[in-house]
């Protein structure tokens, strides 16, 4: 059984970076491998005082064993430095045989944490959604002071040096969609030989239509599912645009699923006076949040920033109409007018229109229904898009995989 090493960010339970690992560990089971993941720990260090921070650097100062669900962890040390110069830390160990894998993927949004592996010169493999600038302005854009001066001055200059490298260096670039692999070439030209569009595959055995959509009735209900609190899912925005939709169609609710709501979306959410036609249904298990899908009448997206955006794939493949935003991702997943229905960023007013006429009108609403469920079959089925992911891996590595 052949060690391969996934770099990526700190796992967690939910959000699109873990699905992805997910996916890759299972192709690389099925083809006799052991997958470990390999993060910096930015969880582990305290709130507090700075000697409370000293503490915790004497007591972690060097890597880690993990576990986390199925996957053994190397947890490289979160220290209080710049963002550029943590990307960086994990190389100082890279030559320890205890780190060393022949194979090597690196899986993220953007690609920066696959910089201590770049420097190494060896093969590997990135399989990205968004860039770092991107994810920086989508952060900024919400307000986060932090994200806008990380995004200006020497340390974007950093940060953009260390996303060229890990970009330039690996032997293939897989881009999460057509939107990502396009700023990859612009920006990159370099790559544009080695560069493949495999989108996150969704099982569409699971994620399927159920009863088919009736007419506008109280038990109608608008769909979000994610990370409610990020601020890049301004869900504010959603709030003003349902307010608009509540004012035509009064019975129609909103569930929300993700985290419990924070203090600053239950105000959002009171002051566009939505807040009572509003359910936050908290974590869900698989065959909920499938339910939940197939229970919908449109599924909304309010991002300012998306590299992809799972959710609207799962959504399209229980044949859920789509009304989202320009924001990255969905521009080349919804087809729109067809599918769905794409508006400009922070456009609430576009958005209620859209998602007005959807409810009023069952024919359009089954029109969309079908083309999406055809558009997932055909585009980002399990079936279809782990193919392309092991032949991928067999290009990279011929002597690890067969296809």
């Amino acid at each position: 059984m052949t060690g391969v090493c996934i770099h990526t960010l700190e796992p967690l339970q939910h959000g699109g970076v873990m699905a992805k690992v997910r996916v890759v560990g299972e192709i690389l089971r099925a083809s006799g491998h052991n997958p470990h993941l390999m993060y910096t720990a930015t969880g582990q260090v305290p709130s507090g005082n700075w000697m409370t921070k000293i503490k915790y650097l004497l007591t972690h100062a060097t890597p880690s064993t993990t576990q986390f669900e199925d996957y053994q962890g190397i947890a490289f040390p979160y220290w209080p430095l710049p963002i550029w110069a943590t990307y960086f830390c994990p190389w100082l160990w890279m030559n320890d045989p205890r780190y060393k894998f022949p194979i090597q993927v690196v899986v993220s949004g953007a690609a920066q944490c696959g910089f201590p592996v770049a420097l190494t010169r060896q093969r590997y493999i990135v399989w990205m959604s968004t860039m770092y600038e991107d994810e920086l302005a989508g952060r900024a854009l919400a307000g986060d002071a932090w994200a806008a001066k990380t995004g200006t001055g020497i340390s974007a200059r950093l940060l953009q040096y260390e996303e060229k490298l890990v970009i330039e260096n690996a032997t293939m670039v897989i881009a999460n969609g057509e939107y990502i692999a396009k700023k990859i070439v612009d920006k990159f030209p370099a790559v544009a030989g080695k560069i493949r569009t495999i989108v996150y595959p969704v099982d569409t055995d699971l994620f399927r239509p159920g009863c088919t959509t009736q007419e506008h009735n109280s038990d109608s209900y608008l769909l979000f599912t994610g990370r409610i609190n990020d601020p890049r899912k301004n869900i504010s925005m959603l709030f003003r645009a349902f307010a608009r939709v509540l004012a035509e169609l009064p019975d129609v609710r909103l569930v929300l699923t993700g985290d419990d709501p924070n203090d600053y979306l239950l105000e959002s959410a009171s002051e566009a006076g939505v807040l009572s036609k509003v359910d936050f249904v908290g974590r869900q298990t698989e065959q909920q949040l499938i339910s939940l899908y197939q229970g919908a009448e449109v599924f909304v997206l309010s991002s300012n920033q998306e590299g992809l955006g799972i959710s609207i794939l799962e959504a399209m493949a229980c044949g859920v109409h789509v009304v989202a935003t320009h924001c990255g991702g969905p521009d080349n997943i919804v087809v729109d007018g067809k599918t769905g229905f794409l508006v400009d960023l922070n456009d609430d007013y576009h958005m209620a229109n859209n998602i007005t006429r959807l409810l009023k009108d069952s024919q359009l609403r089954e029109k969309f229904s079908n083309d999406s469920v055809r558009v997932a079959n055909e585009s980002f089925s399990r079936e279809v898009m782990t193919k392309s992911l092991l032949k991928a891996f067999h290009d990279v590595y011929p002597e690890y995989f067969s296809v």
